[in-house]
Formats: structure tokens, sequence, C-alpha cells
């Protein structure tokens, strides 16, 4: 009987410590659950804003693409406007440079056609005289030449017979300007070969410098002469450096 006493009490004393763990224990297991699906949806809002930042981005990303390319597209289309325009600047200068010609060309027409009316020649009787101006001046020139050709013969000629008659010109002149290079050297017996010759008014014994970075380096004096080429020693004192192919003659 003592037994079944205690175990009725045991029985009610742990109903009474479920009912006081249960009024404890469920509001805190409640909050856990409130706290849990608060968090699922907050997580699900965050999900979503996120999802809605990746399309933001996506669009703004497109945009800009789209942008980047219209403003190559702009860049590309503003460098063609360029060009053109530069090149119808050009036209035009070069138009404007015509008509200025034209008109300059029309100016001095006239000038002439007034003084042509004022000596009251006729146009055949001015194409007769204008050809025979060019004639003169073709004859002229062929003179001129042929003077030069005999000019360069008669120096020619005149240091020949000094040497034969064993007088000798102290010094030969070359025509003024006269310049040359030198295309071969011969170290060995000092000459050189130069790249201008009779029809250029070399003469043999004239004398020329070799200079090479606006420097003397040498003077030669020539020996043999060819139509388009020439001979020349170089002189015995006058060798400050070594003549070079390329270096240039003066005279």
């Amino acid at each position: 009987m003592l037994l079944r006493i205690c175990l009725i009490l045991a029985i009610l004393a742990g109903a009474g410590v479920i009912a006081v763990s249960h009024f404890k224990v469920r509001p805190h297991i409640q909050g856990i659950i409130d706290q849990r699906e608060q968090n699922a949806k907050d997580r699900d809002r965050e999900k979503g804003g996120r999802l809605k930042a990746e399309k933001s981005l996506k669009e703004t990303e497109a945009k800009l693409a789209e942008t980047e390319k219209t403003l190559d597209e702009t860049k590309g289309q503003l460098t063609a406007a360029n060009s053109k325009a530069t090149m119808l600047e050009g036209r035009v200068n070069d138009l404007t440079k015509t008509l200025d010609q034209t008109k300059q060309s029309l100016s001095e027409s006239q000038q002439k056609l007034s003084r042509f009316e004022l000596i009251g020649l006729q146009p055949d009787q001015i194409l007769t005289l204008r050809d025979s101006v060019k004639a003169l001046t073709e004859s002229n020139a062929v003179i001129e030449e042929e003077k030069k050709i005999l000019r360069r013969e008669l120096r020619r000629v005149s240091i020949m017979y000094s040497n034969l008659v064993g007088t000798t010109e102290t010094e030969v002149a070359l025509p003024p300007g006269l310049k040359g290079k030198v295309l071969v050297v011969d170290p060995k017996w000092d000459f050189v070969v130069l790249d201008i010759g009779e029809k250029d008014g070399v003469l043999e014994k004239g004398v020329m410098m070799v200079s090479r970075n606006s420097k003397l380096v040498a003077k030669v004096k020539i020996t043999n002469v060819q139509p388009s080429r020439s001979i020349a020693n170089i002189m015995p004192g006058w060798k400050l450096g070594e003549v070079m192919e390329g270096d240039l003659v003066l005279y």
C-alpha cells in the first residue's frame, strides 16, 4: 500500500515538473521558431534584393556597352567629318589659288592686248615675232654652249702648250663653285677618282680641296680628265687626314 502511494506521489511530482517545464520552455521554443521564421524572411528578402541588384547591374552594363558603342560610332563619324572638312578646305584653297592665278593671267593678257593695240600689231604678226624671238633665244643658247666648250678647249690647249714648252701655270682656274665627290681612293698611290669631268669644266692641273664635315682633309691636283670622271693626285704636304669615298671636293 505504501509503495502504491509513493508511486502515485512520484507520478504527480513528474507531472508537476512537466507542467512547469512546459510553461517555462514553450515561450523560449516559440521565440526560437519566430526568430527562425524571421531569419528565413530576412534571407528571402536579402536574396530578392541581391537578385534585383544583379539584374540592375546587368541592365546597367548593357546600357554602358551600348553607350560605348554609340560613342565609338560618334567618334568615327566625327573623324570622317573632320577628314572631309579638311579635304574640302584644301579643295577650296586650291580653287581660290587657281582663281587668283586665272585673274592674274587675265589681267596680264589684257595688259598685253592693250600694248599690242597701242603698237598696231596684228595677231599673225605677233605670232611671227614670237617665233622669231624663240628661234633667236635657242640660237643664243647654242652659241653660249659652244662658247663654253671653246673656252674649255682653249684652256686645255693652253695647258698642253705650257707643258710642251716647259712652262707651267701656277694655278689652273676651274669654274667657280665647282664641286663633286670622291668615288674611289687608292691609299697606296695616293690618287682619287672624282665624279666630275670635262662636261663640268674640270681641267688638268686644277687644284681642288677635299672636305669632310666642313673640315679640310686634303688638296688634290687633277691629272686626267674624262667626260664625266677625273683622276687626281693627293698633293704632298696637304694631306691632313685620310681621304675617304664620299668626301666632298670643292673649288
